[in-house]
């Protein structure tokens, strides 16, 4: 069973008080995190007190004290948020005096917020290590937290009510809660002001039972209170109902209604109850409701894109695995060529898939960006034609353009992804067409500081039905039913265009019928840009540069090779460290040239050691630290800069990027020239 379908299990059972569902979340969550020990806390300045704990250690009990300092709460409460460890010992907090004291490796806890306060923490631990928490566990821990502080401010307010119930004008001022009282004999009704206020009525006004009931929504509302008043005076039964009202200025609220008869001689002579406004705490509800079904949806979405995935990615591994096996044993020069030729091919679509799949991922948390600069869109257009071309010749099908641009159109934009948007709509055009065409149209409009770019591609294809075309730009949507398991695909690439064209304030339309082939059409409003100063062209792919000392530093053993072989191309034979703690000691041994920094290892990551080697003088000035990443977005670049890496080689490793840094390291150094290009 999902962890969203045992957590409403037990938070929606009606058996259960709020006491016996704390318990069973904080059982429930001792098996989920795989953990000894579970505590709701309540923190009252710096004193930290258990109010429900799940243990086998009998010193931890219900209303045991604490100062907050020697808890690991401590931490959850500064940052505000979520945290977790799974290894103490093995990080910064081993000298917190929780792990001197207790030696708990392993902690996940959430700060519970009544309102806009602090009331305390949910948290469990152990004694023992545990694998590293995910971004789910952080998830479940949250939305055990978001319920607590839920069901903790409804019981504070219903303690309120009952503390305040005898003195009524007391709790109007202090809980805001509106009292009432109906005269049976006369009919007449008395509300405090604060139930007038409640209802929006001046304080002159005084309602009829008629009048009132009318402010309920007709139908199980209104029926509810009709029902629970008959209760009272036939059967002497008090009542606590939530009901959706409408006040006299049309304001759509949730009221809690609690009400009793009283009785003189046997005989019902009054109802009396109080009024509360509680529209903030149904609102609550609904947004953990739709929260929780936001948390299905994005976990179904999960399970759907891994299975994705492992459908998709098991052609090119297989193509890969296969032909690199067959060059092995092929004596055949030729044969062996082409089958790693295939091989390549292969790697090019799977690195085809991981990027879609990356590029999703940043949709989904937002962290999709541009990187634009000055770019010349008539070659961009005329490769694609280029490409097009070879594209469709592996089909019976006609290829036809129509480009109308200038002979130079410079534009501030992000080249590689507009080459994405036209390149996935091709190959869709393409990939869904057997016979008859596929035709590219690009035209452009211009003004004083603006141009706006026009493509169209049209096909002659399977084309789609009016519910395919809804669901087009959806992620995993292919259309027909049969489309994916016929023509394969994650189904990310049409959701990725759709993103990156709003990404560029443009927008995309669509046209088709089933059979009939399609239509899309793409509108791009980009800036004007100055054609900048020609950069010195490579005069050679592969250059001598064995008088450039350069020290790599990667943890992936392939990746090592790869790049070494690719630097033995340019006569260098480079010092390799596999973390950023062996760089920083290569770095005291050795002045180097370029520094090509991995930025995720274990021990040190490249970000750390780059801080490190510049904060203690261990490079000259003319040193490169180059960052190898696969994240090349704008913020990254930003923040990759600010600790000390003046360029970016992505991965997978590209050859002539490789040989431009290269290059451009030589050309300074024969200059004698102590400055570089920043990101």
């Amino acid at each position: 069973m999902s962890f969203l379908r045992q957590f409403h299990n037990i938070v929606s059972k009606q058996s259960l008080n709020t006491d016996e569902k704390i318990q069973a979340l904080l059982k429930f969550g001792l098996e989920v995190f795989d953990l000894e020990i579970a505590i709701v806390s309540e923190v009252l300045d710096s004193q930290y007190t258990i109010l429900y704990v799940e243990s086998e250690n009998p010193d931890l009990a219900p209303h045991c004290q604490f100062d907050l300092t020697g808890t690991y709460c401590v931490h959850t409460l500064n940052a505000d948020k979520a945290l977790s460890f799974h290894h103490a010992g093995n990080s910064e907090i081993s000298t917190h005096p929780c792990y001197q004291d207790f030696q708990l490796e392993s902690y996940i806890g959430a700060p519970i917020r009544i309102a806009d306060r602090i009331f305390g923490t949910i948290n469990f631990s152990a004694a023992k290590i545990s694998p590293p928490f995910t971004t789910e566990h952080i998830d479940y821990v949250e939305l055990f937290a978001q319920w607590l502080g839920f069901e903790l401010a409804r019981r504070e307010s219903e303690s309120k009510l009952k503390s305040n119930y005898k003195t009524l004008e007391k709790m109007e001022q202090v809980a805001s809660i509106g009292s009432w009282r109906i005269d049976l004999p006369s009919q007449q009704v008395f509300w405090s002001n604060e139930t007038k206020r409640i209802h929006n009525l001046s304080l002159e006004e005084s309602p009829t039972l008629s009048q009132w009931m009318r402010f309920f929504s007709e139908g199980i509302h209104r029926d509810a209170f009709s029902k629970a008043i008959s209760d009272a005076i036939n059967y002497d039964l008090p009542w606590a109902l939530e009901l959706r009202a409408t006040t006299k200025q049309n304001r759509t609220i949730w009221v809690s209604c609690h009400g009793e008869a009283e009785f003189h001689n046997g005989e019902c002579i009054s109802l009396i109850g109080s009024l509360q406004d509680i529209t903030a705490d149904v609102e609550l509800r609904e947004k953990l409701k739709l929260q929780k079904h936001e948390a299905e949806r994005l976990l179904s979405e999960r399970s759907l894109l891994l299975a994705k995935i492992s459908h998709e990615m098991r052609t090119p591994l297989n193509g890969i695995n296969g032909l690199l096996l067959n060059a092995m044993d092929e004596n055949d020069y030729t044969k062996k060529t082409e089958d790693i030729q295939l091989a390549l091919r292969s790697t090019e679509i799977l690195t085809g898939l991981v990027n879609e799949i990356l590029d999703f991922s940043k949709i989904s948390q937002e962290g999709l960006s541009l990187a634009c600069q000055p770019c010349d869109i008539v070659p961009l257009i005329d490769d694609l034609v280029e490409l097009s071309k070879q594209l469709v010749s592996k089909k019976d099908i006609q290829f036809s353009h129509n480009i109308k641009l200038s002979e130079s159109c410079w534009v501030n934009c992000d080249s590689t992804r507009l080459n994405q948007i036209i390149t996935n709509l091709i190959s869709n055009a393409v990939k869904f067409t057997d016979t008859g065409a596929v035709e590219l149209n690009v035209h452009s409009d211009e003004c004083s500081s603006s141009l706006y770019l026009f493509i169209e591609v049209r096909d002659t294809g399977i084309g789609m039905s009016s519910s395919s075309i809804s669901n087009l730009f959806e992620p995993f949507k292919q259309g027909e039913n049969e489309v994916g398991s016929h023509f394969g695909g994650t189904g990310l690439g049409m959701s990725i265009v759709k993103e990156l064209i709003e990404l560029m304030q443009g927008e995309i339309k669509v046209t088709s019928n089933l059979g009939e082939g399609s239509h899309f059409f793409v509108n791009l409003p980009l800036q004007k840009a100055k054609m900048p100063a020609p950069k010195k062209p490579l005069t050679h792919v592969q250059f001598d540069a064995s008088k450039l000392r350069v020290l790599l530093v990667e943890d992936n053993l392939i990746n090592q090779k790869v790049m070494t072989s690719f630097l033995k191309k340019f006569n260098i034979e480079p010092d390799i460290a596999s973390n950023g703690q062996i760089a920083i000691h290569n770095c005291e041994q050795t002045c180097y040239d370029i520094i090509f920094m991995d930025s995720i290892m274990p021990i040190m990551d490249g970000l750390t050691a780059t801080k490190i080697i510049a904060k203690q003088n261990l490079k000259a000035e003319h040193t490169h630290i180059i960052a190898m990443t696969a994240n090349i977005d704008e913020l990254s670049k930003q923040h990759l800069a600010e600790v000390g890496m003046v360029d970016i080689l992505p991965k997978p490793i590209d050859f002539m990027a490789l040989a431009r840094i290269l290059s451009n390291c030589l050309e300074q150094l024969s200059l004698g020239c102590n400055e570089y290009t920043k990101l």
